[in-house]
């Protein structure tokens, strides 16, 4: 995947990639027990938004994942969306590729490239009118409207809600179909480009959960764990700033720079030790910069790896069952 976009989406446009993830412990109200108390609740659904060249995140919008207070990922957007310039456009996965969410990117001023799913794409394309071919891709032009169960789940759409957008179909390297619904009007190629960096914002999400170990957060209350919570993501949007800062010196891409090496550095270095005066601190800052100007991710160019679902991490909180007493008396 290229580092940067060579076109004019990157110069006069940001790039907002939203993600839903699910974070391994929130603090949620139990009305089984008595007064005001709380409990930790197992599973939290999370949804943010990260800009695309750099990695910095908004704030995230939280929900349940379970229970009956459980939410959706695509009812968790519109605080991201209000979030967002003017100028930004929304890129996100299938989760999102549903006509509420790209009304609701419209009703923001924002522009929207979602992947679709292949059901979705089908019953889109039945409609749409083929404008230009290639080789491997193709393209139409659509009016896309609510099915009448979307109007049944979303009751507030208006009755003469329509988007025109474009559909596109092409082959990935791997020669897998690939089907994006966007409102710009930009060629194939550069918005399969642009779509296939979208995959750098699930290492921004290991960064946050595994590198800064905020998928563990130990909070007891509900203010607690949003407290926890914000604090962990200001420390990332600290860190990539600190690493943007060092790729402007060695003149390179801020993602060029390892995230995990960054935040080592920023530990050792600035984390470490106390200073009373700001002249200190500067002096430091730039001594810990110099430091990070080497935290460069290894060149290794034409090396491609077919795109697969990594492999679930073993947890610390997976514990060997303890065997029966007859299983055990037998062996």
């Amino acid at each position: 995947m290229p580092n940067t976009i060579s076109s004019e989406l990157a110069k006069n446009q940001k790039i907002k990639t939203v993600t839903a993830s699910r974070w391994s412990r929130c603090a949620n109200t139990n009305s089984k027990n008595s007064g005001s108390a709380t409990r930790v609740w197992p599973v939290a659904l999370l949804v943010v938004a990260h800009e695309l060249s750099s990695g910095a995140a908004l704030v995230p919008e939280v929900g349940a994942m379970y229970g009956p207070e459980a939410v959706s990922e695509t009812a968790l957007i519109d605080n991201c969306l209000a979030q967002m310039p003017s100028d930004s456009i929304v890129m996100a996965d299938a989760g999102y590729g549903i006509f509420s969410v790209a009304h609701k990117v419209q009703q923001a001023d924002l522009s929207f490239l979602f992947r679709l799913s292949k059901q979705r794409f089908d019953r889109l394309r039945k409609t749409a009118t083929l404008v230009a071919e290639g080789v491997n891709w193709k393209t139409w032009s659509s009016q896309w409207q609510p099915s009448p169960s979307e109007r049944k789940k979303h009751p507030d759409l208006p009755a003469d809600a329509m988007l025109s957008v474009q559909l596109h179909e092409f082959e990935t390297d791997e020669g897998k179909p690939l089907y994006l619904v966007t409102s710009l009007d930009k060629s194939v190629e550069m918005l399969s480009d642009l779509y296939a960096r979208r995959t750098d914002v699930e290492t921004d999400i290991c960064n946050i959960k595994v590198v800064l170990d905020t998928e563990n957060i130990r909070a007891r209350s509900v203010e607690m764990f949003h407290k926890e919570l914000m604090i962990s993501m200001v420390a990332y949007n600290l860190v990539v700033q600190f690493r943007r800062q060092a790729a402007e010196l060695v003149k390179v891409p801020p993602r060029r720079m390892s995230f995990k090496k960054t935040w080592t550095t920023f530990q050792i270095f600035l984390m470490s030790s106390m200073y009373t005066t700001a002249a200190e601190w500067r002096a430091r800052y730039r001594f810990a910069l110099g430091i990070a100007m080497q935290d460069k991710l290894p060149n290794r160019p034409g090396r491609k790896y077919p795109r697969e679902a990594y492999r679930r991490r073993p947890k610390s909180n997976h514990f060997k069952r303890r065997e029966k007493r007859s299983d055990a008396s037998e062996k």
